[in-house]
């Protein structure tokens, strides 16, 4: 990738080049954090990534997500029929063996608002969890700088991230004549993103049903589609940042939503915007201070 003295020069799509996502998304990825989930049932092993990314706001570390990813996650760690082999955070996603973060308590402790209307969920990593992601010292939370005054934001384009089903690998690699080790590669994806405006609520199709929702339809690259994911499922709980070039000769992010919705046959997706989330975030925090005055 050029320098940011020759971003600032490139043209109007230079966000759409391959070679600039790929350089950013290096940038992106450490705010990003996959959860790794093996499990057995009915005598076969399956695994499972979820995408979603750290942030830090009222005073926790949080992993966030789409809520039907945790409304996922809790079917499946409240499943008889489950029985959960090994779960961690995975923060550089081509690890062998999976060896990352172990996820101490399997219950963990998650919040879902999908039944609420608002397809965000989220973690909080507390304790040693918390405390072995932020020493490991890749993994770099997002924090209010990133989401607050987008109404000043000039963005030249957007991408969404995540790790897309179809990219990843699992195996088994041979290390020893008496020791065989379990891995997992979740590539990043890095896609350009155009924003599009509501058409209006559809009752053939679920996808229009957010008037507030920020939705968007994925660009190829200036090269070409090559290098992008046939299908997004996986991604959900990605973010959606925008970039732009300011007058400083700096390239600044901004987070504006969370991917919950994929429309596979015409590229479309929808993200919830990050100002809903935190507003309901900061309702909550609200009524549990006013529930606690008032006891």
């Amino acid at each position: 990738m050029e320098s940011v003295d020759q971003v600032m020069t490139l043209p109007d799509d230079w966000w759409r080049r391959l070679d600039v996502a790929r350089r950013l998304s290096e940038w992106f990825s450490r705010h990003l954090l996959c959860l790794f989930v093996s499990y057995e049932t009915g005598a076969r092993s399956f695994l499972k990534v979820y995408t979603g990314f750290l942030l830090y706001y009222l005073d926790c570390l949080f992993w966030v997500t789409a809520g039907h990813v945790i409304d996922q996650l809790s079917e499946l760690l409240s499943s008889g029929q489950v029985e959960v082999e090994r779960m961690r955070w995975l923060d550089g996603c081509e690890i062998p063996g999976a060896e990352a973060v172990v996820v101490h308590n399997r219950e963990l402790l998650r919040f879902s608002a999908f039944s609420q209307g608002l397809d965000f969920g989220l973690v909080a990593i507390l304790g040693l969890d918390a405390e072995n992601i932020i020493k490991g010292g890749r993994a770099e939370p997002m924090t209010e700088q990133i989401w607050r005054n987008l109404d000043v934001a000039r963005p030249d384009g957007y991408y969404l991230l995540g790790y897309p089903d179809p990219w990843i690998e699992h195996g088994r690699k041979r290390v020893s004549n008496s020791q065989v080790r379990r891995y997992v590669r979740a590539p990043l994806s890095c896609l350009p993103l155009s924003p599009i405006g509501f058409r209006s609520v559809d009752p053939e199709h679920e996808f229009w049903d957010d008037p507030e929702g920020f939705y968007g339809k994925i660009l190829p690259f200036v090269e070409g589609e090559a290098c992008q994911p046939e299908s997004i499922v996986g991604m959900s709980g990605g973010p959606v940042l925008s970039v732009e070039r300011d007058s400083d000769l700096q390239i600044r992010y901004r987070l504006f939503g969370i991917q919950s919705k994929w429309w596979g046959s015409k590229r479309l997706t929808c993200a919830v915007p990050i100002e809903k989330v935190v507003g309901f975030m900061e309702e909550r925090k609200r009524s549990a201070q006013a529930g606690s005055s008032e006891s």
